[in-house]
């Protein structure tokens, strides 16, 4: 049995490029979600005036947030697939030819001016390629993966502001506040005071409340009704 075309063809010299590392595909999936929910929550947390340094969040949380989205999914993947095409075509680029060019056709002489340049000059013009390449990817790496998410993330502060349901936290001493409880760690408690809010924005300050003399918290009435 003869060989197909496909196997015959420029297509099978580059079918060991073609198989891609399943190691780095996972790495830069899971670095991608990581640096998406980076963003994500630092931009809700820096909105809402809350340190997220002193928040507790684990690995695992920001690449869940990353991943949480179709958006920040489907940059994940471009990325992965981007990053393994680049280093396949940087690869490519500078494999030897194994094949002798053929004899060109009568070209005009501007033309075989800039050609024999070109050819002269390959090494250059395929390290400015490769420059232009890794330039874009680092713009799309950022835009999809730093821009997109922090822009959601400060949609989703805003939001939250906006439409929180408020508890009120009662201390032993019988001192109460009443706001949207934003943030929570070991020792402190970060309560949202809603103030003004119109078609323009909305208004709101945070306070930073101690856990140690807490005597409960009590969430405001809900009223919700029966699936139909």
């Amino acid at each position: 049995m003869t060989d197909s075309p496909i196997q015959d063809g420029s297509f099978s010299r580059y079918r060991k490029y073609l198989r891609i590392d399943v190691a780095l595909f996972i790495a830069s999936m899971v670095g991608a979600f990581t640096l998406s929910g980076f963003a994500y929550l630092e931009k809700y947390y820096l909105v809402l005036d809350v340190p997220i340094e002193r928040i507790n969040i684990s690995a695992q949380q920001f690449v869940a947030y990353g991943a949480a989205g179709l958006g920040s999914y489907i940059a994940a993947l471009g990325f992965a697939v981007a990053l393994v095409g680049t280093v396949t075509l940087l690869l490519v680029l500078f494999e030897k030819p194994r094949k002798k060019t053929e004899q060109p056709i009568a070209l005009p002489l501007w033309v075989a001016r800039i050609r024999n340049q070109a050819i002269e000059h390959s090494m250059a013009f395929k390290f400015v390629a490769c420059l232009c390449m890794v330039a874009l990817l680092m713009w799309c790496t950022w835009y999809l993966l730093v821009t997109i998410p922090s822009d959601t993330g400060r949609s989703a502060a805003l939001k939250t502001a906006t439409e929180c349901t408020a508890r009120a936290l009662v201390y032993q001493n019988l001192d109460r506040y009443e706001g949207c409880q934003v943030a929570e760690s070991d020792d402190m408690i970060y309560l949202l005071k809603r103030g003004h809010v119109d078609k323009f924005g909305v208004g709101f300050y945070t306070l930073e409340l101690p856990k140690s003399g807490l005597k409960n918290i009590v969430g405001a009435e809900q009223y919700i009704t029966y699936e139909r």
